[in-house]
This record gives structure tokens, sequence and C-alpha cells, in this order.
């Protein structure tokens, strides 16, 4: 009888995935590195990805570059802690990959490639981050590529230019495909030197030129990305529910360099370069919405984030 249990057990753990162990760092380093990541470098699962997780980080065979994608599962309670601070207390959910600190007053180009399902569950009006880089001491997140009603969106709420969460890529075109994120910046506090470039699937979308960090603050930054899910009890509100749906996303050909060349080849780089933007889609963001309304989105001129 416990034999036949046991038996049983198995087979219900292979066939959903989960078995009797979760992917492990080194496997998930070991898939990135495969896409050559550089200075891109990969230190840890978030300390804030619930130990309690069902399958939070693993390797896909689904990919774009390579034969490996990393696939992002997040569930309902699925929130971590640490001594100094609750995600599960802080409305707050996630399953991150850390990246090692860097300093300051340094240009650096990144690539990824992201895919959000066509049935991905949308979590709007609460914030779902899919990327951030945040500077440490204090602490305070730059930038944040997001996805919200209106689609993927870059979003900068600090200290250096305009609240504002800018419209990349629309639903209709994000869902259920690939999509290629090239960001460029450097972060840095003297106005003539700090700049933030970003470009979707080869098409240039944001070109701010100005105090990209705090003169006064941080001297290094982290990226980290993956799906970190706050002020979810917006959304449970809004849609009278207490759970939240399952969420997934995959990254692929994540990698970063000081310049443009060793990411691409000459005559990309020169394509990326040439571009100019003089309009930016912006997406006026409300906590109270339960669904996209395209009123929501309001054309301004290159200078609004300024």
């Amino acid at each position: 009888m416990i034999k036949k249990f046991l038996l049983f057990f198995m087979m219900f753990a292979m066939i959903n995935g989960t078995a009797f162990s979760k992917t492990k760092f080194s496997q998930v380093k070991k898939a990135l590195k495969e896409d050559k990541y550089g200075k891109a470098i990969p230190e840890q699962f978030h300390f804030l990805n619930a130990r309690h997780a069902v399958n939070p980080v693993s390797v896909s065979d689904f990919s774009i570059i390579g034969e490996k994608s990393i696939r992002f599962e997040l569930n309902d309670g699925e929130c971590g802690y640490e001594p100094k601070w609750s995600d599960c207390e802080n409305d707050r959910e996630r399953t991150e990959l850390y990246y090692k600190r860097y300093p300051s007053k340094a240009e650096r180009w990144y690539q990824f490639y992201i895919f959000l399902p066509k049935d991905y569950n949308s979590v709007a009006p609460s914030k779902m981050s899919l990327i951030q880089w945040k500077r440490h001491k204090p602490s305070k997140v730059l930038v944040m590529f997001q996805h919200m009603h209106a689609g993927l969106t870059f979003n900068r709420n600090g200290d250096t230019f305009r609240d504002s969460y800018v419209l990349l890529k629309k639903n209709e075109e994000l869902l259920g495909n690939w999509t290629q994120i090239i960001f460029n910046t450097n972060w840095h506090p003297d106005p003539d030197k700090g700049f933030m470039k970003v470009w979707i699937d080869g098409q240039l979308k944001i070109d701010f030129k100005g105090i990209s960090n705090h003169p006064s603050k941080g001297k290094e930054q982290s990226l980290r990305y993956g799906l970190y899910n706050s002020s979810m009890s917006r959304y449970k509100n809004i849609f009278e529910t207490k759970k939240m749906p399952q969420r997934i996303i995959f990254f692929d050909g994540v990698r970063s360099e000081k310049k443009c060349e060793k990411l691409f080849n000459k005559s990309e780089c020169q394509k990326l370069e040439s571009q100019n933007v003089e309009k930016y889609e912006v997406y006026s963001y409300r906590k109270n919405d339960k669904k996209f309304n395209p009123s929501h989105i309001l054309e301004v001129s290159k200078s609004f984030l300024k």
C-alpha cells in the first residue's frame, strides 16, 4: 500500500512539474550564461522570494534566443519576508532574480526579451514590475518596466524627473509575442552626462537627457527582474476577490555590456543610435480603473520628462 502511494505521488509530482525540489540557482545561472550575459551578472534569487512558492523560477525550453529561457511564476499567497521587511504585511508578492551591484556614473547597455502569454492574467490596477533598477544607500527605485491596463510602460517615480508612465507597447501587440527591450543609460547626477534610452523591438521609445541619479544619494545600483506585484489590494477590492490569479512571464537573451558594439554588430548599433523620438504616449494611471480606458492615453512632447 505504501509503495503504491509513493508511486502515485511521484507520478503526480512529475506531471505537475513540481517534483521533489525546485530549480536551483546554479541551473538558472547556467541557462543565462549560455546567452553570454556579459556585465549583467546574476547573483541570487531575490531574498524576498517566498520560501513556500510552488515553482517561482525555472528553466524553460520555450525560447527565442538559444535553447533556454527563464520562466517566472507567481501564485496567490507567495509572499516572502526577512527580519527587517515582510512583503506579506505590505500588500506584495514577488519572484525575481537579483543581480550584482555596480557603480553609478558608468554607461551600460542592456538587452531583454520578455514574453507574456496571450492569456496572461493582468492584475491591474495593482502594480506589476517586470524589470527594475534600484539604488542602494539610501534604497530607491530608479526606473521600472511595468505591465498595466494599457500594456508595457516605462516608469520613473523618483527624484530625477517627472513621475510618469510612458507607454511602450500596447497589450494587443504585447501579449502572446516576444518583445525585445534595449536599455542604454548612465546613472549620472550631472545633467550633461546622465541619460536613459529605451528601444522596443528596435524602435526608439524613450530618449531622456539629464540627471538620472540624485547628486548626493547612492553610489551603486542593481538590476532585478521577474514578477513583483505591489498594491494588490487595489485589484482585490475592485474585482471583489480575496485571491490573486496566477501570473507567468518568460525572460530570454538577458545581456549587458559597456558598449553597444559588444551586444550588437556595428550596423545594428548605428541604426539604433541614429533614431529620434519627438513625442511620447503617456498612460494616465488611475488606481481605481477596472479596465483600460483609451482616453487615459495622452500624447505629450519629448520635453515632458524633463
